[in-house]
């Protein structure tokens, strides 16, 4: 499998590649899902790329955020010059997007982001319709289903093996965006889940705790398991941590991928955490119905137990704080010293050894005796790690003879280049040149990318100076990195610019609807005029021609009606939606790229889960034979056209977790969905949970506060109360 490193700054590419990526991912700065991250820029990329390419490193370009209309053309500005600098692909999540660029840009390659939401059989087969090279999958994604994308398409499939793993399904998280204005799908995710939550559950105060903060993934020992079912991409998440957690975890999954030993898993997985862990590990993901994926306990870096505060004193206007522990510290590495809720983090300065073996510090903070000491960074291990870099062996075989130039060869692998020196070699007056001159030159490659692994050398009773020595070298080297690349672009396809492409003119119907769970949310309001969108909590074809059966019987027309599809659902669970389709005969309101397997089939709504945020995308959509569209509720300006929800209850996450079992640490037996659990945040903001089943539950998180807006377009009034 391919390994794939997150790079968001300069060192951690280098990290990455000497540590043994066999591909990147990197942000520009701008259009990508880490805007926080220090990126790469138009001026740099093109040296990046080659850099990485010499050491068969691919690169890959994350594109993957939505899209403003009135960004279009510098987006397409930055793809052009990605394009130019020949990196392998781009990952992309806005579906307008990737359109233009496969009608923009021939033969580029483009991978879809996990944004998207891909995560059953139905959906890969859309995008490979589309055009896409490869899928990201959602995290979300069952074992069975990568399998039955790898036997039914011929999409390359990339998986997340390490790294955070957001709680929210995949691209539908809105609860930054809609509460602080900084939305994840435009790069600027607060992290709102990384928070405290106080749980109530029926309006009492049970607990409180990080329950929207999951564990931190870790599928090394899963390898085999992936790599069977049809992975073929290894992702590792981290384009916000330090260079030394990129380079650890690009070490640990290069040593485990090249030499699996089950033996030495605990080892890598323990040097991983020590760098960044929030405790336990995820170590299966999503990929079987059984998991639980919470840890209550802490929301980011905890560090490594090393010790205890034995005591501390007054010293002078600061603290002298006495540690016992089990492993040095030194100057400028940062500590966390625990006990219960309450925890102190210190950045250490001087460091005391005592007779006994204990050590000292110095801080501003008073820390009782008693508390845990946590190693949150040793500066010595990411020193070892960030100063190691990884070269490329060459053998040179050089020749001087009299009246002959001087000639270098040089040999990597299959490649072999060749200069001569540019002038004829003259007899030595005194002691010729000697295979000890030549060596000592030749071997200086230390500004360089290469080592001297073998030297050969004939030499015949000449004078050479010790200019032309290094002129060869220097030479010899930009010799063998064009080649290289010369190569490289061999596998490269030949991306070329078609044709300019006009803006697209969106001609979506205005239409009103009403959103509804049951038909007693209809109330008294006339439904006259409008369409209603049925968003049962209960997925099954009894249920379904039941809340059919009585709308009809209201005298609601079927053909005003449309099946709100939930944006997650397994294979089995989509052949499950199929026959409550074929059995209702009423529209839908597609949520997933999935759902789109039935665009030709009934009448179709591109739903909010589609995330519809330009007019390409909108275009896009109805080209594909959706009747309308409705706008993504990020999306501020909107085109007059289409619908857009206007208030009620949205969505702010869907959860692949059940919230219920977390808080109560029971399970599916003993199910205690009955209690009304409410999550409220420090600054007094309160989310409740609808549960929404299918075969299998999942659960949409949303606030009490009603969500409101003004549109001239088609209105959805959300009449679901809780």
């Amino acid at each position: 499998m391919e390994l794939l490193a997150p790079v968001g700054d300069l060192k951690s590419f280098y990290a990455a590649v000497y540590h043994g990526a066999d591909a990147v991912y990197l942000g520009l700065q701008s259009f990508n899902a880490r805007m926080k991250a220090d990126n790469f820029t138009t001026d740099n990329i093109s040296e990046i790329v080659k850099f990485a390419h010499i050491y068969n490193v691919k690169v890959y370009v994350t594109i993957n955020i939505l899209i403003k209309d009135s960004e279009v053309d510098e987006f397409l500005e930055m793809v052009r010059v990605c394009v130019r600098a020949k990196v392998d692909a781009f990952i992309i999540q806005d579906l307008g997007m990737a359109r233009l660029l496969l009608e923009h840009f021939q033969n580029i390659v483009l991978h879809a982001s996990t944004q998207m939401g891909i995560h059953n059989l139905s959906g890969a087969k859309f995008l490979e319709q589309f055009g896409f090279k490869r899928v990201v999958l959602a995290r979300e994604t069952k074992l069975e289903d990568i399998k039955l994308i790898k036997a039914e398409t011929n999409l390359e499939i990339e998986y997340f093996a390490q790294g955070a793993l957001c709680v929210a399904f995949s691209g539908n998280c809105y609860l930054s965006s809609l509460k602080n204005g900084n939305s994840g799908n435009r790069g600027k995710c607060l992290q709102l889940c990384r928070l405290p939550y106080q749980v109530y559950a029926d309006e009492k105060l049970l607990t409180e705790g990080y329950y929207l903060s999951a564990k931190d993934l870790c599928l090394m020992k899963r390898l085999q398991e992936l790599s069977a079912a049809g992975v073929d991409c290894l992702k590792l998440e981290g384009r916000l941590k330090r260079p030394s957690y990129v380079a650890q975890v690009t070490r640990s999954y290069r040593q485990m991928l090249d030499h699996f030993d089950t033996a030495k898993v605990e080892k890598e997985k323990a040097k991983i955490g020590e760098l960044f862990s929030r405790g336990e590990f995820n170590e299966q993901a999503y990929l079987y119905h059984n998991f639980k994926i919470i840890n209550p306990q802490n929301g980011n870096h905890r560090g490594k137990k090393i010790g205890r505060v034995v005591a501390t004193t007054k010293f002078k206007n600061i603290y002298k704080i006495t540690l016992q522990l089990k492993e040095a510290i030194g100057q400028n590495d940062a500590i966390r010293l625990m006990q219960g809720k309450s925890q102190f983090s210190i950045g250490v300065g001087n460091v005391n050894v005592l007779s006994n073996g204990n050590v000292e510090i110095f801080s501003t903070q008073n820390v009782p005796a008693g508390y845990d000491v946590y190693l949150l960074k040793s500066t010595k291990k990411e020193s070892g790690l960030n100063d190691y870099a990884r070269y490329l062996d060459v053998d040179f075989y050089f020749t001087a003879e009299v009246g002959q130039p001087a000639k270098l060869i040089a040999n990597y692998g299959d490649i072999a280049v060749a200069v001569t020196g540019e002038k004829l070699l003259e007899k030595a007056r005194t002691a010729g040149i000697t295979v000890e001159q030549v060596s000592k030159q030749l071997s200086k490659l230390q500004e360089t990318k290469f080592r001297l692994h073998h030297l050969e050398c004939v030499l015949g009773d000449v004078f050479m100076a010790v200019s032309e020595l290094n002129e060869l070298r220097r030479r010899i080297i930009v010799a063998i990195e064009k080649a290289i690349l010369e190569k490289y672009n061999l596998t490269l396809p030949t991306v070329m610019e078609t044709k300019s492409i006009a803006s697209p003119v969106v001609k979506a119907p205005k239409k009103n609807f009403y959103l509804i769970a049951d038909v007693a949310d209809l109330g008294n309001v006339s439904w006259h005029n409008f369409g209603i969108i049925l968003a049962p909590t209960v997925y099954s074809p009894e249920h379904i021609e039941q809340l059919v059966a009585q709308l009809t019987a209201k005298g609601i027309d079927p053909k005003s009606l449309y099946l709100n599809l939930p944006i997650v659902a397994t294979e089995a669970e989509l052949d499950i939606l199929d026959k409550i389709l074929r059995q209702a005969k009423i529209g839908i309101v597609a949520n997933n790229y999935a759902h789109l397997r039935w665009v030709r089939e009934y009448n179709t709504i591109a739903g909010i889960g589609l995330n519809v945020y330009n007019d390409y995308t909108a275009w896009t959509l109805l080209q594909l034979g959706c009747e309308n569209i409705i706008w993504s509720i990020e999306k501020n300006h909107l085109t007059n056209c289409g619908s857009a929800l206007v208030s009620g209850y949205p969505a702010l996450m869907t959860l692949c977790h059940c919230p219920v079992r977390e808080v109560f640490e029971t399970d599916c037996t003993h199910c205690r969905y009955g209690t009304n659990l409410i999550y409220q945040d420090e600054k007094h903001n309160r989310y409740r949970f609808r549960r929404v089943k299918i075969e299998h539950c999942y659960f949409e998180l949303f606030s009490e506060e009603k969500y409101q807006k003004s549109t001239n377009t088609g209105k959805i009034y959300d009449l679901r109360s809780f």
